[in-house]
């Protein structure tokens, strides 16, 4: 009777899966007018109409395979890094990473990667050959890397793009082009590209992400955080997900 009446009155019970029971479940009837919260049995007759409406659900319906969760991963930086690049960066020229890759393959001794990150994060890992940002601009003064390319990095493209919009004229002057890199270190990781620890230059899986809001690297890299587990992280990365 309540399946009947809910389909003539234009009423769809919703199932909160959070909150079920063995028999009994929490419904929402959703209708032009509003949500109204009822409790009861859920009628199986409903199961087809449950399907079509959208909600939040808080288990898995099918197993996301690596490939997919890559290519949401890619999808938020490329979204994420657009936002930072139209707030606080527009004018700088930036390259992706399959790009930047392509371009140290054809002429590495014309590419210079410059790792503006902390200390912290760089020791987890780097991309080879990166210049600290202390380094890079000690050479770039002494006219040591004239006539090259500069590939500026952090974790996502944030603080390298900032870096870029500082010090363009300054390499245009030594006949250096500041490039930012789209998606930084975490780009560079769904695009092929290597990563080498800074204390013995060996190969590694290993990459700080900064925190939890940037875990975005490919799947099978292992991710570092600022913080540990618990309210330290947690309050890191709220604070990170405001600065950004």
């Amino acid at each position: 009777f309540f399946s009947r009446l809910c389909m003539l009155s234009g009423w769809y019970p919703v199932q909160n899966r959070t909150h079920s029971h063995a028999s009994y479940s929490s419904r929402t009837l959703i209708n032009k007018r509003g949500p109204k919260m009822v409790s009861g049995p859920l009628p199986a007759a409903n199961a087809r109409a449950i399907k079509s409406i959208p909600g939040p659900v808080s288990e898995s319906t099918s197993q996301e395979t690596s490939s997919d969760l890559n290519e949401r991963r890619l999808l938020q930086i490329t979204e994420m890094y657009a936002g930072y690049r139209k707030k606080h960066f527009p004018s700088v020229d930036d390259i992706d990473a399959p790009d930047a890759l392509k371009m140290t393959q054809q002429d590495s001794s014309k590419v210079v990667f410059v790792d503006v990150r902390s200390p912290q994060e760089t020791a987890v890992s780097t991309i080879p050959g990166a210049a600290s940002e202390e380094a890079f601009l000690r050479d770039l003064r002494a006219g040591a890397i004239d006539n090259t390319t500069a590939i500026v990095y952090c974790t996502i493209g944030m603080r390298s793009g900032k870096f870029v919009a500082q010090h363009a004229e300054d390499g245009k002057a030594h006949g250096v082009r500041l490039l930012n890199l789209c998606g930084s270190v975490l780009a560079w990781t769904h695009a092929g590209g290597d990563l080498v620890r800074p204390s013995d230059k060996s190969p590694t899986k290993d990459v700080h992400v900064y925190a939890k809001p940037w875990d975005l690297a490919r799947v099978d890299y292992t991710p570092h955080f600022l913080a540990k587990k618990g309210f330290v992280q947690a309050f890191v990365d709220s604070i990170a997900r405001w600065c950004a």
